[in-house]
């Protein structure tokens, strides 16, 4: 993982915590439509303060959360079925087809992709599932639309010019050529927030 978002949001882990949106339903339920066989052991790469993690505990038996910054797993909530694994996703090693799913929510682009397939194309078991997916892009309705549209374009020069090359997750899948099957999954997060929480959320965007 690049040294800057391996530890450069920390500072504001509590924030990711409480004001990143959970994933939809939806999003959960592609996943579920294509695992096949034994749900033993799951892997969430880049997991942060482990919210996606939750979600996939309540499907597998064990869980592991693997996040470079341990400011983030220290905010993440308890929970039996999950270790918390420190250690940056590039680094991590599980034992040849012994997985049987691994997620990177909203991470993968901050990744060397080409390294994080090759590693999970090994973990994976035969039929094995790699779900790497992350947030669109924030729309803002409302009164408030005019303000967020100003502040974006305010924002939008110090944005990380790398997310925008590495962002499609299904053109580095390919590159890889190590999965047999590429499939795609897209899907809308519907949220009312107050005027303070909307701005913190848009503090944790890159």
């Amino acid at each position: 993982m690049n040294g800057d978002a391996a530890t450069g949001f920390g500072d504001i882990a509590a924030r990711y915590a409480t004001l990143r949106p959970s994933y939809p339903k939806t999003l959960w339920d592609f996943l579920d439509a294509h695992l096949e066989g034994p749900r033993g052991f799951a892997v969430d790469l880049g997991a942060g303060p482990a919210k996606a993690s939750l979600d996939l505990a309540a499907r597998f038996e064990r869980v592991a959360a693997v996040e470079p910054d341990k400011r983030m797993l220290d905010a993440a909530p308890h929970h039996p079925r999950i270790e918390q694994i420190n250690q940056a996703a590039e680094a991590a090693d599980f034992a040849a087809g012994a997985v049987d799913c691994v997620i990177a929510a909203t991470a993968f682009h901050w990744m060397e992709q080409d390294v994080v397939c090759a590693n999970v194309a090994r973990w994976l078991r035969p039929g094995g599932v790699f779900f790497p997916f992350l947030y669109g892009p924030f729309f803002v309705g409302g009164t408030a639309q005019p303000v967020f549209q100003k502040h974006w374009a305010l924002w939008a020069p110090f944005m990380d010019k790398r997310l925008g090359a590495k962002a499609d997750y299904s053109r580095a899948m390919r590159a890889c050529g190590a999965f047999a099957r590429l499939e795609s999954y897209s899907g809308a997060i519907d949220v009312v927030l107050p005027a303070p929480d909307a701005a913190g959320l848009l503090l944790t965007a890159s």
